[in-house]
């Protein structure tokens, strides 16, 4: 969920990853963002709400 999406990136932040994208609406049926990890590693998290998806 979009709630689930912001909250792993809060828990990421506090861990000491750093937010390169605050959680966000993207084309109407996805919510997501992203952080780098404390090795560098970049994480993108989306969470895709099919009922809302273009056919």
């Amino acid at each position: 969920s979009p709630a689930e999406v912001d909250e792993m990136l809060q828990k990421a932040e506090d861990a000491g990853g750093k937010i390169y994208a605050k959680g966000g609406e993207k084309d109407g049926w996805m919510y997501g963002g992203g952080f780098i990890d404390l090795d560098g590693h970049r994480w993108n998290l989306l969470h895709m709400d099919f009922s809302k998806m273009p056919s």
